[in-house]
């Protein structure tokens, strides 16, 4: 792991932000929403460091093209569900839609480093695996997000799980990026939070900027070991960004 003061960053062309847990604080509302979906439908009440843990394993072990569906069947044979998976991932989304339309937000100073890279004529992308349906919620509803940084109007690019074959960390989600733009992967940054998402960027020869987010703590030893740089909140980037271009 590497001082940010060694960060090339006028070579860098491209920023390329990972959506929940790096840009966005959004794990916990999924850790809640699937608690009480295994409350309602199982009659159960499960730790919310469990669920995550439970989640996070599945969805790293399994490829399948509709992955939330196949995680509520998951869910459904697990906990004993009597709905079918549609249903299940139905009353997900209904459960999980106040949060993201209320409690989502911004990570503290994520949207100032947004509006710097910006206003240095930079190229900023988002990739994640998060719905389109999410994304829309956060571009038309949410008001926190559309306060602060409207995605369509500050991204230049966005990929969401509906343009994706490989999940992470497969680096299909940075290569595609990378082919837009035409441009060599040392002319990238990425932003991540989790390993798999560390990974995938590593995997697709980029250097990468692990934001902390307390949710992927499980994995910090095997994220410190790859990541080129971390930061534990963004008023440390955007003090690098402002040094480097007061120089």
């Amino acid at each position: 792991m590497r001082s940010l003061d060694s960060l090339a960053l006028k070579e860098k062309k491209i920023f390329i932000f990972d959506m929940d847990g790096t840009l966005i604080d959004s794990i916990g509302v999924w850790n809640i929403t699937d608690q009480k979906l295994i409350e309602t439908l199982g009659k159960q009440k499960i730790a919310l460091d469990i669920i995550q843990q439970e989640r996070d394993h599945f969805l790293q072990q399994h490829q399948k093209e509709d992955i939330y569906l196949a995680y509520c069947g998951y869910l459904k044979q697990k906990y004993h569900f009597s709905r079918d998976e549609k249903e299940i991932l139905a009353l997900r989304w209904e459960i999980s839609e106040n949060y993201l339309r209320e409690q989502v937000d911004y990570k503290v100073q994520a949207e100032q480093v947004l509006k710097e890279l910006k206003k240095q004529g930079k190229i900023l992308a988002l990739v994640t695996v998060t719905t389109r349906l999410q994304l829309d919620i956060y571009e038309h509803l949410n008001h926190n997000i559309r306060s602060k940084a409207i995605l369509s109007e500050t991204f230049d690019v966005i990929l969401s799980k509906e343009n994706l074959i490989h999940k992470k960390p497969h680096p299909e989600i940075y290569q595609r990026i990378q082919k837009h733009f035409q441009v060599s992967e040392k002319e990238c940054l990425v932003f991540e939070d989790s390993y798999l998402g560390v990974l995938a960027a590593k995997n697709a020869g980029m250097e990468v900027i692990n934001v902390y987010d307390r949710y992927a703590d499980l994995d910090r030893e095997k994220i410190d070991a790859i990541a080129d740089y971390k930061i534990n909140h963004y008023g440390e980037f955007l003090n690098c960004l402002e040094s480097l271009y007061k120089k």
